[in-house]
């Protein structure tokens, strides 16, 4: 349903799936999204999410995501924006909100590790990756020096190629943190 658009197909599946009693996960809910969101039935979409968010209220930024890049295919940017600023609040009230580094992990300690910080704000990191180094030894590089002065878990939320130079983002935080879910929201919907 989900790679051919047919959201009025993924949508009858759920209904039947409630009716037979069959437990709805959240990924269930995240298939019948993303098939709107692929079938630009951004109002299902955003139905269903609100449907998913009751029920599993831990911050899940894939189908966040899916819902606004289906609002931006219609141009409802007004509508994505004020999904993605009430679901980092709501978020926030869930897990505690990385703010930033602690004082003992420095952009100089990184740099000496070989790494550019370009931008950290809120939970995000942002680093140049040069050609030829591995998103995945970036990644060691940062996990070292924060285990080296306890600084947060470290999520990656984007990745490059081994060729490719250009900005390496990452969310400070665990995969289920608000963080990493604000951010994974963001790429999911192409902000």
């Amino acid at each position: 349903c989900e790679k051919g658009g047919q959201w009025g197909k993924a949508l009858v599946l759920l209904a039947d799936m409630a009716l037979a009693r069959v437990h709805l996960d959240a990924i269930s809910y995240i298939a019948a999204i993303s098939a709107c969101e692929h079938g630009s039935s951004w109002q299902n979409s955003l139905a269903l999410f609100s449907i998913m968010s009751g029920q599993f209220p831990e911050p899940s930024g894939i189908p966040l995501g899916s819902v606004i890049n289906a609002c931006r295919i219609v141009s409802a940017w007004v509508l994505a924006c004020n999904l993605l600023r009430k679901e980092l609040d709501r978020w926030r009230t869930l897990d505690s909100f990385q703010v930033g580094l602690p004082n003992e992990v420095s952009s100089n300690a990184l740099w000496k590790a070989g790494l550019t910080i370009l931008m950290q704000f809120q939970g995000i990191l942002a680093v140049f990756k040069a050609p030829g180094i591995s998103t995945e030894r970036i990644i060691e590089r940062i996990h070292d020096e924060f285990a080296l002065s306890g600084g947060p878990d470290v999520t990656t939320v984007s990745r490059l190629d081994l060729p490719t130079s250009g900005v390496l983002v990452m969310a400070l935080g665990t995969q289920r943190s608000t963080s990493a879910n604000y951010v994974l929201a963001q790429f999911a919907g192409r902000l």
